[in-house]
């Protein structure tokens, strides 16, 4: 077991390393802290549709991730979710683009729990019959999920970003792919994916490190080296599909979304964190929710509490998406798009980034408290070939001058507009 101190944050890290290649990362908080949070995550995701394995190109349908992430919870003996609740433990999962994660929180029953998630891991159980089960199930979530106007614009808008890239596709899928899966499909993503040596268990809050030293000494097998897949991406156009469009739906408030495809101008991994970083800090302080834009947009009753900026970050796809209810919306697409590309440089200040610089940095640390937010962090960050300490460090180096870098790189003729308008009666 390899001890780390990070003493600026007061942070004790144990990492084993396990022979049949999983990685054990213990975060151990003291009182006030009753609960332990766990956090099994792999670098598979919603992208991750082609990819090679041993000299072998495996092609997926779109939503297979999320599909595998809700099969897991299939075990011989029946749903892995029932034994969670007799345990006392409140159990998860979930699927972004780049990792699935298997999570649970427990102030008891933590050593019961965390032999059960191992268990579901390790006992794959794909049948015809539930794997079809299975789709129908998906099928009414995904209806469900695609009747909501939001969902609808989001999804429209990536089509309407990019050619080829697969953050065109939801993380779900759709009810016409989810029927291609079948049960070798599964099997396959697991013996490629799902291997111990892609695992990454995160451990934090209430830990009794005796104890989890002996479990995971009991657990550990030997295991022969597998080959490591590699995700395949196609190439992207720097164009977009479409420039703008305006769909008629059964609306109450009219919507607008703005996405902004951004050119790729450095490497996956630390280099990608930093982009995304001075990006979110550039955006939050011209369009946050205490910038003067905003407040702005609110006195002239442009916008409503509904109003967002994200940003999406992944490999060879960056984008900026603004969503906004407007009864102007017109008029609203076309001042943040001047706004950004020409007025918001004079917003930009380096006395007001210095001062904004260090209430961000606070407010982050500060989330670090809530072990679900620290836990989910430190995983995500280390499949990004980073760490959550460093990322602190690198938030903290952030220039004036990469802000307005940052600001550059978003124009106008890489906005796709799409508007949601009242159906004509």
């Amino acid at each position: 077991m390899i001890k780390k101190y990070h003493q600026r944050f007061n942070e004790h890290v144990y990492i084993m390393k396990l022979n049949n290649g999983m990685e054990v990362h213990l975060l151990p908080k003291d009182d006030p802290y009753y609960t332990t949070y766990v956090e099994l995550s792999l670098p598979y995701g919603a992208l991750s549709l082609d990819y090679v394995y041993d000299g072998k190109l495996y092609q997926t349908p779109p939503g297979t991730a999320h599909f595998m992430e809700h099969k897991i919870f299939a075990m011989p003996d029946g749903d892995a979710f029932l034994k969670f609740s007799n345990l006392g433990v409140d159990a998860n999962a979930m699927t972004s683009y780049h990792q699935t994660s298997y999570v649970f929180s427990a102030t008891d029953n933590v050593l019961p729990a965390l032999t059960h998630l191992l268990d579901m891991l390790d006992t794959p159980h794909f049948t015809h019959e539930n794997v079809e089960q299975e789709k129908l199930i998906i099928e009414e979530e995904l209806k469900m999920y695609l009747d909501d106007p939001h969902s609808k614009m989001q999804n429209k808008l990536m089509e309407n970003m990019y050619h080829s890239h697969t953050l065109k596709h939801d993380i779900g899928g759709t009810v016409e792919s989810i029927q291609e899966i079948s049960p070798e499909m599964l099997m396959d993503v697991y013996r490629h994916f799902y291997d111990p040596n892609e695992r990454l268990l995160i451990i934090s809050g209430h830990i009794d490190l005796k104890a989890l030293k002996s479990f995971f000494k009991a657990y550990d097998t030997k295991r022969k080296l597998k080959h490591q897949p590699k995700i395949i991406l196609p190439k992207e156009s720097k164009t977009l599909v479409k420039k703008s469009e305006t769909v008629y739906d059964d609306i109450q408030v009219e919507k607008l979304m703005i996405g902004i495809k951004l050119d790729q101008i450095g490497r996956f991994g630390k280099e990608l964190v930093k982009r995304e970083m001075v990006m979110t800090m550039c955006l939050n302080m011209l369009l946050g929710s205490s910038s003067k834009m905003y407040e702005q947009l609110l006195n002239q009753k442009l916008i409503n509490q509904s109003f967002y900026v994200n940003t999406t970050f992944e490999r060879k796809a960056e984008n900026i998406v603004i969503f906004a209810e407007s009864k102007k919306i017109q008029k609203l697409k076309n001042l943040l798009i001047n706004y950004l590309t020409k007025d918001a440089y004079e917003d930009l200040n380096e006395e007001d980034f210095l001062r904004y610089k260090k209430v961000y940095l606070g407010q982050f640390i500060f989330a670090l408290n809530h072990l679900e937010t620290k836990t989910y962090l430190y995983g995500k960050y280390i499949h990004l070939k980073s760490s959550l300490f460093d990322v602190i460090d690198m938030m903290n180096s952030v220039t004036y001058d990469e802000m307005l870098s940052a600001l550059k790189r978003i124009q106008k003729r890489k906005m796709s507009v799409l508007m949601y308008k009242k159906a004509k009666s």
